[in-house]
């Protein structure tokens, strides 16, 4: 009985981490299961959320990379994010320190793992730091809300009760911040300290 509920967790949170855009953060999902079902056990629970969000997240990434990159990025663009590449991996750290930190955050962090994918950077500097984090925060809101569960407050609470408008927004925001990360001209920013936007090519038509 209980391997086939870690067995459900694992499906569950893998699917969840392979969602593009407006899927609800593991922590809210992880949250809300410790609020209305007892957790069966803590180090057990926490390990198998993290192995699923990290498999979820390569796929996420990969397709990224293989597929949006390969398939649906110009020539430009794909120039573009190489670039970038080149400039990242002179100092990949600062790379993995960004998703180290953003993983502390109740921050979504699919579209960074998006925008990770499209550089074509190697998994190791984003999934890395992400696992050291998310084991923390993973154990800080599942024994959080297993506590709070015994409370007669919790017991009124839905999983509706995690979103909010401003996970919304929060979600739209980011996503444009994604558009803005492929358009932005990283050569010229980086050489220049000036933004500048990558305008498309309008096609020849045939006579």
């Amino acid at each position: 009985m209980v391997i086939s509920v870690f067995v459900y967790e694992f499906i569950f949170i893998f699917l969840l981490n392979t969602i593009p855009i407006f899927g609800p953060p593991t922590w809210m999902v992880l949250s809300f299961i410790s609020f209305t079902y007892p957790v069966p056990s803590l180090i057990p629970f926490v390990l198998v959320a993290l192995c699923a969000a990290t498999l979820g997240r390569v796929v996420l990434t990969l397709s990224a990379k293989y597929i949006i990159r390969n398939r649906f990025l110009g020539q430009r663009y794909k120039k573009n994010m190489n670039y970038l590449k080149g400039r990242l991996e002179k100092r990949p750290y600062y790379t993995s320190l960004v998703f180290f930190v953003e993983a502390f955050t109740p921050l979504p962090s699919d579209q960074f793992f998006i925008a990770y994918g499209l550089t074509g950077m190697k998994l190791r500097y984003a999934l890395v730091p992400f696992v050291m984090a998310r084991i923390f925060t993973y154990s800080f809101w599942v024994y959080t809300a297993s506590e709070l569960s015994k409370s007669v407050l919790a017991q009124k609470l839905t999983l509706l009760s995690f979103l909010s408008w401003q996970f919304i927004l929060a979600e739209l925001f980011i996503l444009f911040m994604l558009y803005l990360f492929v358009k932005i001209d990283w050569e010229h920013f980086i050489l220049n300290r000036k933004l500048r936007i990558i305008e498309n090519i309008p096609r020849m038509r045939n006579k």
